[in-house]
């Protein structure tokens, strides 16, 4: 399942990002797998997919963040089965 997650800062403090980047430098990631991982260019936040095999795990993944970051998680489809659920989706209601 792939997750398209943001997160925003919620500790700005110097003593927050400190220890922070202090996690992050001993961190591995998991269990999810992350496909992409960017931060904003105005420092408030970032952006990644993550591939995880249920919710669970990607709680996991992001749970060692929560007193800094605070997450949104959506899970994605490639554009082709999104397309063909729409597809289906449009004949049932003609249908109906």
């Amino acid at each position: 399942m792939l997750f398209h997650v943001t997160w925003e800062l919620i500790d700005t403090s110097e003593t927050g990002s400190k220890r922070s980047l202090e996690l992050f430098s001993k961190w591995q990631p998991g269990p999810g797998q992350f496909q992409t991982f960017h931060g904003f260019a105005d420092g408030t936040g970032g952006v990644a997919l993550i591939e995880a095999g249920s919710a669970a795990d990607l709680a996991k993944t992001v749970a060692p963040w929560t007193p800094f970051l605070r997450f949104t998680a959506r899970a994605i489809l490639p554009i082709q089965e999104y397309a063909q659920i729409e597809g289906e989706a449009a004949a049932w209601r003609d249908a109906n």
